[in-house]
């Protein structure tokens, strides 16, 4: 065989041999000492560069988090990914550090922070160590190195955070800063060793943050508490400089930090021990809310209060308006909720728990499409990765991960998430994703059984939770929710050219739908036959999505889930975007309103957990977002067909709304789209995108007469040939049209 035809196999193996030899030189390293919770601990290294080239790329892993600083400036304040990307091994970063380096000896400082514990998001290792390995191996982190424990960092007294947060509030004696002589370090090994085991790259950017900011107005004063208010619900690293006597407290903490201001929600505060004189601090541990409290002693003089914002590195590119100002309002409430949900992955929220409960990511990955830069698909991509590398021995997938005191699996949210991953790849083309989950993905979906009827068996799993509330028919939900994942499955299957499994499947789902029509439908609406509650919307809604509901069916519901009202706002989403499926756009956005109203109306810039009062409920829930995407994919019309934009729907379903327009990043670009109802009938405006396809939908009427960019397209009930568009014909109330030629059209009815 001619030698050239080798290079293509060759190039295809080229990776897997650099990962195979590739070598760690450097050590773990730390103290000969007890790890502890809250261990606070300084490395450092001096060390003459060796290299002459400008990049030079640094690897650097501890458990929890560590602080960066080269030749006294700060490189990175918040660095490492909370342990583990399985349940095994753990994250390590990879920074470039040569802008920061220097001719001549170079100073290297780490200072790493041990939480010590388990939490709903980060698995502990035990141990308190740093490793460090540099292109410049002169810097290498070895015995060479010194470190020491930073005793100035202490963990406070009092109500400490609540059991599912692995972080720890933050004490800090300004007094004892720098006291404790440095000491010769351990060595742990090379990488992989135990409790760390083998590395994996960070697979998210780096926190964007800000610099120091000032609050928005003056304090106010309450007793001895200063309270200054944020521009909106965000991460934040609250700041100050003072003038004050020695061994004065200051607290730091946020309006946030007792949800429901119950003490065992407590979320993390700092506590600062002055010293004598003019002093300045920033809290490392980041904490959120709309307002920064600091409580201060009468004998403190205060000289500068501020704050540094950080997150996610994501725009909130996408935008939406309308003629409707409350529509208007919730859509940018939730896009800032789903931001302040985002960080080392995303949570449910972010003061109690931080936690990647998968039911409400399956929402956000949704809202990110719609409301965030496509930076956000990394941080999509990380948690379905770790949802299927968490897999039990048992085949089930449980969440949140990654977890150190969490093993239970939500099995309808599990499902809730294999849909995500479906959402996720329609909007990215993301192939190799959707292969790497299958495998997993197929086992946990043969963990779900039928029984002699065709109907799905319940699966109670480590916690029966389908939805919060009451009234919740579990099996019929269980039967909708089986056949959207299986359906999502199949696409797995099918990219994975798994055939025969993907036929197999298809068959199953027939059976699940028709044993669910079958059994379920009663009156005209679902119901499973041993359930006893009212009807539940959350359950029909599903049926609808699932395909279980014929048409026939969509009367019927809809007028149910016009009166109905049990879903929590994490199942709402679904029960909103089945009206819209159901052509009852008009019925979605008025129930929309009606849910969301009080969330609407309130002072927050985020949304709440619960609906009306909130009881016992955090203000900035990320399963309460799902309006976000409505409005944009069903109000506005905006949707891929296929996978990665290649082809996708313009579609305004705008209800009642004379006004309707948005704009959000894809893979393939920006799109904007604006539906503005006119006197003589409807005006669409839209861009399309270079290497793609569009299909614009626009209602039709008998006698209509429709211009793009000026020129008839449509007139007596026929296509007039324009240059560059195609008429695909008329189906349910709706003419379409094509084009795959990039540019700005402007549809116009008469």
């Amino acid at each position: 065989m001619p030698k050239k035809k080798y290079i293509p196999l060759l190039l295809l193996l080229m990776p897997l041999f650099s990962l195979a030899q590739e070598q760690w030189t450097a050590r773990w390293i730390g103290l000969d000492t007890l790890s502890t919770p809250n261990q606070w601990t300084t490395y450092t290294q001096k060390a003459v560069r060796t290299t002459k080239k400008k990049k030079v790329i640094a690897r650097i892993a501890t458990d929890s988090k560590y602080m960066l600083v080269i030749n006294e400036r700060t490189v990175l304040r918040e660095g490492q990914l909370k342990r583990g990307p399985n349940s095994q091994d753990t994250y390590f970063d990879e920074i470039d550090i040569g802008p920061f380096l220097q001719k001549g000896e170079n100073a290297i400082t780490v200072i790493t922070w041990f939480w010590g514990k388990e939490g709903f998001a980060h698995k502990n290792s035990g141990r308190n160590a740093l490793l460090f390995q540099c292109e410049d191996t002169a810097f290498n982190s070895n015995t060479s190195w010194k470190a020491r424990r930073m005793k100035e960092y202490y963990n406070p007294d009092g109500i400490q955070p609540n059991f599912r947060l692995a972080e720890t509030n933050v004490g800090f004696d300004a007094g004892k800063a720098g006291a404790e002589t440095w000491q010769p370090v351990t060595d742990f090994g090379a990488p992989p060793v135990a409790p760390w085991h083998q590395l994996v790259k960070r697979d998210i950017p780096f926190f964007r943050e800000t610099e120091l900011k000032n609050y928005i107005g003056g304090p106010l004063k309450n007793g001895d508490t200063l309270i200054c208010r944020l521009p909106y619900n965000a991460q934040v690293t609250p700041a100050f400089t003072v003038t004050a006597p020695a061994g004065l407290k200051i607290q730091l903490l946020t309006d946030n930090y007792l949800t429901a201001g119950d003490p065992e929600l407590a979320s993390v505060r700092t506590e600062y021990i002055t010293r004598e004189g003019e002093q300045s601090f920033e809290t490392p541990a980041w904490m959120n809310g709309h307002f920064v409290k600091y409580v201060m002693p009468p004998a403190v003089k205060v000289l500068s209060l501020q704050y540094r914002e950080s997150g996610y590195d994501t725009r909130l590119a996408g935008s939406f308006h309308s003629n409707d100002s409350a529509l208007n309002t919730l859509w940018r409430k939730a896009q800032r909720t789903l931001y302040v949900n985002m960080r080392d992955n995303y949570f449910d929220c972010p003061d109690r728990e931080r936690a990647l409960w998968w039911g409400d990511v399956a929402t956000e990955i949704g809202e990110t499409f719609y409301a965030l830069d496509t930076n956000a698909n990394q941080l999509s991509r990380k948690a379905i990765r770790n949802l299927v590398d968490w897999q039990a021995p048992d085949s089930s997938l449980y969440a949140p991960i990654p977890a150190g005191n969490w093993h239970q699996e939500l099995p309808q949210q599990i499902l809730a998430a294999i849909h995500g991953m479906e959402t996720y790849y329609l909007y990215t083309g993301d192939t190799a994703m959707m292969r790497y989950v299958y495998p997993a993905v197929k086992r946990y979906l043969s963990l779900w059984k039928t029984d002699e009827r065709g109907m799905v068996i319940h699966r109670k799993g480590g916690w029966d939770l389908p939805d919060w509330g009451t009234n919740i028919d579990a099996s019929l939900l269980d039967n909708a929710w089986y056949i959207v994942a299986a359906k999502a499955v199949v696409t797995m299957a099918s990219l994975s050219e798994d055939k025969t499994y993907a036929a197999q499947l298809e068959k199953q789902i027939e059976k699940v739908t028709e044993a669910s029509r079958q059994y379920c439908l009663r009156n005209g609406v679902y119901r499973s036959p041993d359930y006893q509650g009212e009807t539940d919307d959350r359950a029909n809604a599903m049926a609808v999505i699932a395909g279980i509901a014929r048409v026939t069916d969509y009367p019927a519901i809809i007028k149910l889930l016009k009166t109905t009202r049990h879903a929590s706002p994490y199942m709402e989403k679904y029960v909103l975007e089945s009206l819209f499926a159901m052509n009852a756009p008009g019925e979605a956005l008025e129930r929309m309103k009606s849910r969301y109203q009080v969330m609407i109306d309130n002072r927050y810039t985020t949304l709440n957990e619960l609906f009306d009062d909130n009881e016992g409920g955090t203000n900035n829930h990320a399963w309460s977002g799902g309006p976000l995407t409505l409005l944009s994919q069903y109000a506005c019309g905006i949707a891929p067909l296929r996978p990665g934009y290649e082809r996708y729907l313009v579609k305004p379903m705008p209800g009642g709304l004379t006004v309707a327009g948005c704009a959000h990043e894809t893979i393939k670009g920006r799109i904007a789209v604006q539906y503005t109802k006119t006197d003589y009938g409807m005006k669409l405006e839209l861009n399309v995108l270079p290497a793609t396809q569009v299909a614009v939908a626009i209602p039709y009427e008998d006698g209509q007469k429709v211009e793009v960019n000026g020129q008839d397209a449509f007139v007596s009930g026929g296509f007039i040939p324009v240059r560059g568009l195609s008429w695909i014909g008329i189906e349910n109330g709706y003419m379409y049209f094509s084009t795959n030629i990039k540019g700005k059209y402007v549809f116009e009815t008469y």
